[in-house]
Order: structure tokens, then sequence, then C-alpha cells
């Protein structure tokens, strides 16, 4: 590729650069646990469509992979500034494409060789015998079926046994990505030079599958007589009857939920513990008549939530509507607003966006119970501008008056009339320090000024200990894995007569205990510290998240943060 780029008169080609590639969720990276060959091209960007004009004295090195902006071994024709173009782009990834494309048809056999040789030396890694088995009886069933599915998509062996169990060798082609997808991170402490400093993460550190969904899996030895997995076929209509319930525990049970309450069917809730039909049933437990059951039938096989049937609804339930949900979308770019929105909607929930000049006109409490604050950093919602240190240039692109700006003071006090007359705020990672800093409560971040050097998390599974007693832990298990990219945790005090403050989840009191999974500087600044905090405002209610409770639609055991702070919005 870099020959015939170079054969081309290409300049500004630098190959064998050195990214850090311990994250396996790009496309390339996973390919390599699949026994393929993959590399990753880019190359520079323009304005949009645009030609950008870069003078020769702005182009620097100083980066990994280039330590200055020159001549050097595997970067001989240093491109030296002017106008770039689309066309150029272009041109460069064609000529890539085509050179990755002839390097495969003429070394045909060797690629299909190497994948071969891969594949048997993946299979002879382990013991003929080893193998992942995740349990019938598990706290969250239907997210293990989630697990599953995704397991078979990507053409993994899996297996069932008679009682319900699911089995995954380790000794097949794909055993590796098998390894890499269920077991612990432990991110290796490689440096360059002598000293305390390593080459941190680039990207996310920690993707360990069971933890991030609240499933248990465990290395046991294959036994004999299973049965090649089909993806299990839940009932498509509730069976006959007239009442029917659904512990609390699993992110799947919005889907039900929601589907029934769109159909205008008759849902109920249980705050408390109750005991019905020779049985407790936890606070938390949905319960439906027939007719909601019947009317949320058609998500049940996606689900995979199964049915409880009742010979009748117990009494002092109460009556659950469909929270109305608004999520705050900035006008500068927001994946994690593009995440949080479609996971409530693949959830079943139906969140409408409000941009800052809908935020700024008031009356949020006519038409929301709920609004939700994605992680969006404090200056981006307040002015509309990303967060910049003092050492970095202050410029950034104006936006047309339409398109730019933030909340300002106008939307800040829109939000507290908001929660005052009921409402609630629901905030996700960084926007909790615009909450603190907006509204007055005793509620602080303490890693707010910290430095890299004394705190950083690049994207890790943390242990997490859970007050399951709470509106918004309802289901929830003693202990939960979440993932924590940023610097957010909180310490709580006690307010005056007219605030009640909850710590919904806290970090544990050793510091060895905090990681589950990934890297972590600093985590003795988590200790003992509040990670998840519900507060009264008025006559609402305000939940700050100190982590990602729905990174990237993969993080099942903590949605239930985010479903259960919803279905709180509308009690009474």
């Amino acid at each position: 590729m870099a020959l015939r780029l170079e054969q081309a008169g290409k300049s500004g080609v630098i190959y064998g650069y050195a990214y850090d590639a311990y994250w396996v969720g790009g496309t390339k990276n996973t390919g390599w646990w699949k026994n393929m060959a993959g590399l990753l091209t880019e190359v520079a960007s323009v304005r949009f469509a645009s030609p950008v004009n870069i003078p020769a004295g702005e182009l620097a090195g100083g980066r990994k992979g280039l330590v200055e902006h020159g001549a050097q071994t595997n970067y001989p024709n240093p491109w030296k500034g002017g106008w770039w173009r689309l066309r150029d782009i272009m041109d460069y990834e064609r000529i890539a494409s085509d050179a990755i494309l002839e390097t495969c048809a003429d070394r045909r056999e060797d690629f299909l060789k190497n994948m071969l040789t891969r594949a048997r030396a993946a299979i002879a890694a382990t013991g003929p015998r080893d193998a992942n088995r995740l349990p019938a009886d598990q706290r969250d069933r239907p997210s293990t079926v989630q697990l599953e599915r995704l397991m078979n998509e990507h053409n993994v062996e899996v297996y069932t046994a008679s009682n319900g169990d699911f089995w995954i060798p380790l000794a097949q082609p794909y055993g590796k990505f098998v390894s890499e997808m269920f077991e612990p991170q432990r991110y290796p402490e490689v440096k360059l030079v002598a000293g305390r400093e390593i080459v941190r993460p680039y990207d996310v550190s920690a993707w360990t599958l069971p933890l991030m969904m609240g499933v248990t899996a465990e290395r046991a030895s294959l036994p004999e007589g299973l049965a090649r997995y089909r993806p299990i076929e839940a009932p498509t209509a509730a069976p006959a009857g007239n009442a029917f319930a659904l512990p609390p525990g699993s992110p799947q049970n919005a889907k039900v939920v929601n589907s029934a309450l769109r159909a205008r069917g008759s849902v109920w809730l249980s705050r408390t513990v109750l005991s019905h039909g020779g049985r407790d049933w936890p606070a938390g437990t949905t319960f439906f008549d027939g007719e909601a059951a019947r009317a949320a039938a058609g998500v049940l096989p996606d689900s995979a939530v199964e049915w409880i049937p009742l010979s009748a609804l117990p009494s002092g339930l109460e009556k659950l509507r469909a929270p109305r949900v608004a999520l705050y979308k900035p006008w500068a770019a927001s994946m994690d607003e593009g995440w949080t929105r479609w996971v409530l909607e693949q959830y079943g929930f139906d969140p409408k966006s409000l941009d800052n000049r809908t935020v700024r006109a008031g009356k949020l409490r006519e038409k929301f119970d709920a609004i939700v604050l994605p992680d969006v950093s404090r200056e981006v919602l307040s002015a509309g501008k990303p967060r910049r240190e003092e050492s970095d240039m202050q410029y950034f692109a104006e936006l047309p008056p339409e398109y730019s700006g933030g909340l300002d003071k106008e939307g800040a006090q829109a939000l507290k009339s908001f929660v005052d007359a009921g409402g609630t705020l629901v905030a996700f990672d960084s926007a909790s320090d615009y909450v603190i800093g907006e509204f007055n409560i005793p509620v602080r971040n303490s890693l707010h000024r910290a430095r890299a050097d004394d705190f950083s998390s690049a994207g890790a599974l943390v242990r997490l200990e859970v007050d399951p007693s709470h509106a918004v832990t309802y289901g929830l298990p003693s202990q939960v894995a979440a993932f924590l990219d940023d610097a957010i945790v909180f310490e709580t005090a006690m307010g005056g007569a007219e605030i009640e403050r909850s710590v919904l989840a806290a970090y544990p009191a050793s510091p060895k205990d905090v990681l589950l999974s990934g890297w972590i500087r600093g985590e003795e600044r988590l200790a003992r510290r509040a990670a998840a905090v519900a507060v009264s405002y008025g006559k609402g209610k305000i939940v700050l998240l100190g982590f990602r409770p729905q990174h990237r639609a993969q993080t099942h055991a903590t949605f239930p943060f985010v479903f259960n702070a919803l279905y709180w919005s509308t009690a009474k």
C-alpha cells in the first residue's frame, strides 16, 4: 500500500504507525480474534467537503508514532502543506484499497492458510473440554439469553443442556474471541522509557461482556449430551389468565412494560415488598391484567421475558403510567446523546428531543415527567463551548446563532422550575457537574479538578455496591459492574430539612476492590465515595449517575438505573 501511494506521488504517507490496538471493539481488532488479518487506514479530513489550506508551519509531530514532522523510516516523504481537498482523500483511499486487494489476490493462498493455521492454533490453545458455562439459574435470565444470541450471531459455537444451561466450548476456531470477550481485562503496563509513566490506553480498556450485561459465567468442563444452540422462542401470546407478574431485575422488562403502556393496558407497580399467592414479591415488581399482558405479548420473543401467571392481582399497588421523557440534545455533536436516544427507543420509551431554545422557553413540567441530560460537559451545557484547558488554544468554530450557545441562565432557571414543580432530572456522567453547579444541592464531584496524573480512567469496569431499597435501584443486585471513563465521584453531606439525599450506589471501601476489568489510575480516590445519588428538590427529584449507565448500548447491567428513574418520575 505504501509502495503504490509513493509510486503515485502521494506525499505525507506514514505506515507501520503504532496505534494502541488494545481495544477489541474496532472492526480490525475484532477480526484479529477471529483469525483474520486486519489493518486500519485513515486519511486526513477536510471541512466536511470543503478544501482546507494548511501552512507548513502548522504541521507538527510530538505524538506517538511520529515524534517530529520530518522524514523518517516509516514517513519517507513528508507532506509540505498547502491545499487539501476531498479529491485527495478519495485518491489516497482508492490507491490504498486497490493495493490491498492486489496483495490479497496475489497472496490468496497465504492469507487463507494463515486463517486456517490460526484457527487450528485457537482450537489447540485450551483443553478439549474447557468451556464457559452460563447457568440457567440466573438473576437476570433474559439478559443471559441476549448474550447467547449475540455469541450465536458472531458464529461462536454455543450449546445447551437439558437443564437450560448454556455452554460455550473454548476449543473452537473462535475460542480466543470468546475468552477475550468473557474474561476480565488487565491492561498491560508497557513503558517506552524507564520511569513511572506507561503507554496509557488509547480507548476503552474493558469490555468483559458478562460483567457489562450482569450475567454469571464460569469456567467448567464441557459435559456430554449437549445440543447445538437454537434461539429460544418465547411464547408470542400471554397464557390465558387474568393477572401476570414480572419480578424486577432485568432491563428487558422495560420492553414488556412499555409495550403494555403504549397499548393503554393496565400495569401496576409494587413500591414495597408484598406477599401474594404464596410467595413474596420484591419492590419493583410489575403486575399486568390479562388485557395488558396480551397487548405486550408481541415483544416477548425479543425480550426473552417469561410471565408468571397469578390467580388475581394483589392489593396495595401503584398504577403505572408511561413516563413523558425528554432528552437534551446540544448543538455541539454528542455521541452519548445518540446512544441514549437509541437505547430508550429500543426499550420502548418515546424520548422527545430538547434543544436549547425549547428548554429556555420554559413550561417544561406541562409536557414532561423526566428530562435526561446525557454525558455532555458542563461547558457545552451552559454555553455551548467545548472544555478547554488554560494552556490550550481557546478558539472554536462559531456556528450560526440559531445553532450555537447553550442553556445559559434562562435554561438553567427553566430546569430548576421544572424540578421544583415536580419533574425528575436525570444526569449522566459529566452532565452531573452542570447540575451540581446550577442547583443548590449537598453534593459535589470531588474529582472535578483532578489532574490526569492523579486520576485517570480510559474506560474501565468498576464495582459498585448498590442500595437496592430505593426506587431507582429496584431489582439491582447488591454489587454491579459500571462503566467509568471520566473523573466523576460524589461526596454528599447533610442538607437542610427541605432536602432528602440518598446514596444509590457507592464504591467499595478498599481501593483494591474497585477495579473489575481494564485500567484505572487513582482508584483510591473512588473508595467509599458515592457513584450514584438521588436528591429531592422542591416537589421534584434529581438523579445523578456518575458513570455512563448506557455506554454504547452495551452496559445492560446498569440500564435499570435509567429505566427505574424514568418510572420513578411518575410516582405520586
